[in-house]
């Protein structure tokens, strides 16, 4: 998958993004269900799973641990089924995961972020979140 047009599409869907209102305690339960799921099928071990949970980088990453995220994209319906992003959802998903930033903070974070280049869905996915993880502590 080209990782180039998973970064124009998302820069291109975020700028035509209108932010969601509210979000749901439903979504909140998705998620976390949809991680639960995803350290299953990808046998990701408990200390790796506990750091990925939780927003913290894994040192050393498996292949498995750098397919995470695009494993709960896709459950999330972040993805399409050939690894496209849909970018409101990823917007979505993140105001709820990163409800203290500012919605033009979190916007430009994931624009920029989003301009990284990887060969894999499932580096680019990683990088990606590591990305965001990191703007958002900043």
């Amino acid at each position: 998958m080209n990782a180039n047009c998973l970064v124009i599409a998302l820069i291109l869907g975020l700028a035509l993004y209108e932010p969601v209102a509210s979000q749901s305690a439903a979504d909140l339960a998705a998620f976390k269900q949809n991680q639960e799921s995803c350290i299953k099928e990808l046998k990701i071990g408990a200390a790796e799973a506990a750091l990925l949970t939780t927003d913290k980088e894994v040192a050393n990453p498996s292949e498995a641990v750098k397919c995470y995220h695009s494993c709960l994209y896709k459950k999330l319906g972040m993805l399409t089924a050939d690894s496209k992003p849909i970018n409101d959802m990823i917007m979505k998903f993140a105001q709820l995961r990163f409800s203290s930033l500012a919605s033009d903070k979190l916007k430009a974070l994931l624009t920029s972020c989003g301009a990284s280049k990887a060969a894999t869905t499932c580096d680019f996915v990683y990088n990606f979140e590591r990305c965001v993880v990191k703007g958002a502590k900043a």
